[in-house]
């Protein structure tokens, strides 16, 4: 049996919405303050809040179905917040994909 489609739609988030907060803060943001380019905070400050919105509410989803435990779920909250926090975020919640996935298939 495979693991949640929402596991991995939310490891696949965290990958691509962390990628977001470090372009915001290490593109952005210099190319507002040193370029005198706002527009880049304005287009890539929306989609990443888009992004983050997005990815939890699919963390609220997810920890609603009982797919993650709340303590999992609280760290890849946290992790949303840190710069390349997100690599470890994907990295844990394809863990626990295999780990469902797995236990599933013994059951």
């Amino acid at each position: 049996m495979m693991s949640p489609t929402s596991l991995r739609t939310l490891s696949i988030l965290a990958l691509v919405e962390g990628a977001s907060l470090v372009a915001l803060i290490g593109i952005a943001m210099p190319l507002k303050y040193f370029a005198d380019l706002p527009e880049a905070v304005h287009v890539v400050g929306m989609a990443h809040g888009l992004l983050f919105l997005w990815a939890t509410a699919t963390l609220l989803y997810v920890l609603s179905r009982g797919h993650l435990s709340p303590l999992k779920g609280a760290s890849v909250f946290a992790a949303s917040l840190v710069p390349f926090a997100g690599l470890w975020s994907h990295r844990m919640l394809v863990r626990s994909a295999q780990d469902r996935a797995s236990k599933a298939e013994r059951l």
